[in-house]
């Protein structure tokens, strides 16, 4: 089958040394995945969050393989997912104005094969949809219609709008960028809100019938590849979602818009202007859109701690390090963030050592995610150059993308590649990581060290 893997090498057990009672603020990705990490542990979780249902934000989304790893390997939810993903061949890299390759990632099935796990496309509702089903079927409680209007680190708890309270051993604010929680982790919370860029985005999709009805658009849904085109503070990612039932659009540009406001209505002529000098095929498909949302792209400056003083209440997902879309790394570093802190719960004896291993969590994860932060804010500063000059030695730069053109891999990591995701120094940094695998490796470390010592002093 497509995009298969091979089976799960080891899942998340129950081995927790003590169960304890998690409050999860916010049942997006970031926190249901936490919530599913949290209950193969044995942790007892509960989930609040603040909509009222589980509706269709967003659209399209991209599943790396360094969370298709957590997903597959570890969730063993690779079967619920491959039912709705899209398995792309590659990324092509595009001008803007004529559509012309500038440079391919090769996707699938070279980095699935290179690094074990696949790169897969999925609408958004799809992928919160099997999180939700696997965190309730696992135990976990989800309540829907709650907001937190305030958190006690110390106790730990949280007190909702209509004035239950929450009480646990643990709070994780995964509530997003605009985070209520992280109001009560900063003391100096007004130094660190979100940064908003100068540029906003729209989401659409088209469906498959009306890109079916010309021979160019059609070729572009039954085409299972992410195409970019990329122009002076403008770009369009697009892909083929549900199997090819739908053709996602994200289109960047600059503007503004609400800040962590995924569904405010855009203008359709305005977006089709934004874009009338793209290449005629991907206009083509602008044309066929019949609504859109918009939403401003921002991202958080590195914030000087995710935990509470406390050390019993911590930040993770967008609540601790949003970053914009640019390397498609945002939902997977929250999907990171689960294992991680289940990892480290995990090894908590007794209460008291909660601190301890929080504290572990931040330090383990503060540093891969806040370089995803500055290499996706410099990826699109790459992609956004007017034209001239620096944007042809760009241009030439992606040269060194596509394996096709009979550079063998030695060859092409002695010279510079601009588009990150086929650097091969930074590649394996970016899809190969395992954050499993090195959570326990540094957790494992600390018990023998700890037992070394005691031995030392006895």
């Amino acid at each position: 089958m497509e995009g298969h893997v091979q089976p799960p090498r080891c899942g998340l057990s129950k081995d927790a040394a003590r169960p304890l009672r998690v409050i999860i603020c916010g049942g997006g990705l970031g926190g249901l995945g936490a919530a599913i990490a949290l209950r193969h542990k044995g942790h007892q979780v509960v989930v609040l969050e603040s909509a009222t249902s589980l509706s269709e934000i967003g659209a399209g989304i991209q599943i790396p393989p360094n969370s298709a790893r957590v997903l597959h390997d570890y969730y063993d939810l690779g079967e619920n997912l491959r039912a709705h993903v899209a398995v792309p061949r590659n990324i092509a890299i595009k001008r803007y104005a004529t559509g012309t390759v500038l440079g391919r990632t090769a996707l699938h099935p070279h980095l699935s094969e290179k690094y074990g796990s696949p790169y897969w496309l999925i609408h958004r509702a799809d992928y919160q949809r099997i999180l939700y089903d696997e965190a309730i079927a696992l135990g976990a409680r989800v309540i829907l219609a709650t907001s937190v209007a305030s958190v006690d680190p110390d106790k730990p708890s949280i007190i909702t709008t209509n004035g239950t309270e929450y009480l646990g051993d643990v709070i994780v604010g995964a509530d997003g960028i605009r985070s209520k929680v992280r109001e009560f982790v900063l003391p100096d919370y007004n130094n660190f809100q979100p940064s908003p860029t100068a540029n906003c985005a729209y989401r659409a999709t088209v469906s498959a019938e009306l890109m079916s009805i010309d021979h160019d658009t059609a070729e572009l849904i039954s085409d299972p590849n992410s195409n970019a085109w990329i122009g002076h503070r403008r770009h369009i990612m697009a892909y083929p979602i549900r199997g090819g039932a739908l053709y996602n659009l994200v289109m960047c540009h600059p503007g503004q818009a609400k800040p962590g406001v995924w569904n405010e209505p855009g203008d359709i002529q305005k977006m089709r202007e934004t874009y009338a000098n793209f290449d005629p095929l991907i206009r083509k498909v602008i044309d066929k859109v019949t609504t859109c949302l918009r939403w401003t792209l921002a991202d958080l400056p590195p914030l000087p701690t995710w935990l509470s003083q406390s050390g019993k209440v911590v930040l993770i997902g967008d609540a601790a390090h949003a970053m914009v879309p640019f390397l498609a790394q945002g939902a997977s570093m929250s999907i990171e963030d689960g294992p991680a802190l289940a990892e480290c719960l995990s090894r908590v004896r007794e209460i008291e050592d909660v601190p301890k291993y929080l504290r572990v969590f931040e330090q383990l994860r503060k540093p891969r995610c806040e370089k995803m932060q500055l290499c996706s804010r410099l990826n699109g500063q790459m992609w956004h150059l007017p034209d001239g000059p620096q944007q042809e030695e760009r241009d030439k730069g992606f040269e060194r993308d596509d394996f096709a053109r009979g550079e063998s891999e030695v060859e092409q990591e002695q010279g510079e590649n601009v588009n990150p995701w086929s650097d091969l120094n930074f590649q394996p940094w970016l899809f190969g990581y395992d954050v499993v695998t090195d959570v326990r490796r540094v957790l494992d470390q600390m018990e023998e060290q700890s037992i070394s010592s005691y031995r030392a002093n006895i």
